[in-house]
């Protein structure tokens, strides 16, 4: 055999003789690991100006309304010079209760109409037409006591305060109406009713020289139809403060 027969031959034992190996598939190249996704972060809200501060409320002076004056001068009740041209009605009260107060000051018009005197209690009357003004001492009040001796309650407005001096007086206003007055006893103490219109009282303390304090009423009243328009309180304290006490003769 030649060289070349002899190279075909080896390679055909060769081929025979080998055996089949398996091809490796090729390593996969691990994929890079699955990051989860987060939720995208939120955005910030948008910075809000802060609210406002409410206006601090500023507390208000609320107006006073004016009293009405209530102080006076005070009353003395200061004795007379003398008891010369004294009326003998006046007399009278001098004899009864040792001692007689008259007013030296009244308003226009009024002239004494009348004066009793009796269990230990004097009255003056004066009159102008249908205006009388009636001066009654020594007498008792007290503002406390709003029901009568016939159980009649008196408004609570009707009475207040008022200065002479360094003592407390009392104004009233009104009284029990005619008609209530003419049943009397026999009316129900609710069915009675005050006069607002009937009459304008002063209350009060005077001192007299001798140091004795005598309680005087002043009352201010008109016929019917009544009004009390005609008068007020300042005419009813000077009325009180021009009295006088006449001594015995």
């Amino acid at each position: 055999m030649n060289r070349l027969g002899i190279l075909l031959l080896l390679s055909t034992l060769l081929a025979g003789c080998a055996t089949d190996a398996p091809m490796q598939a090729p390593t996969p190249i691990p994929a890079p690991p699955t990051v989860a996704s987060m939720p995208p972060s939120p955005s910030p809200p948008p910075t809000q100006p802060p609210p406002a501060a409410a206006p601090t409320a500023v507390a208000t002076a609320v107006p006073t309304a004016t009293p009405t004056p209530i102080d006076h001068s005070d009353v003395r009740c200061e004795t007379a010079d003398s008891a010369d041209g004294i009326s003998p009605s006046i007399m009278e009260i001098i004899d009864h209760l040792e001692f007689a107060l008259r007013p030296t000051a009244l308003p226009d018009g009024f002239a004494l109409a009348g004066v009793s005197s009796g269990s230990g209690e004097a009255k003056l009357s004066y009159q102008n037409e249908d205006k009388y003004i009636n001066i009654v001492y020594p007498v008792s009040f007290s503002p406390k006591e709003a029901n009568d001796s016939l159980g009649w309650k008196r408004p609570n407005d009707a009475v207040s305060e008022l200065r002479l001096g360094d003592r407390t007086a009392h104004l009233m206003t009104g009284g029990w109406s005619d008609d209530s007055v003419l049943v009397g006893p026999a009316l129900n103490p609710k069915e009675a009713e005050w006069d607002y219109d009937k009459s304008l009282t002063l209350f009060f303390t005077c001192r007299a020289d001798e140091g004795q304090h005598i309680s005087v009423a002043i009352q201010a009243i008109k016929a019917l139809p009544r009004s009390i328009d005609w008068i007020d309180t300042g005419k009813i304290v000077m009325i009180a403060q021009s009295l006088k006490q006449i001594p015995p003769p």
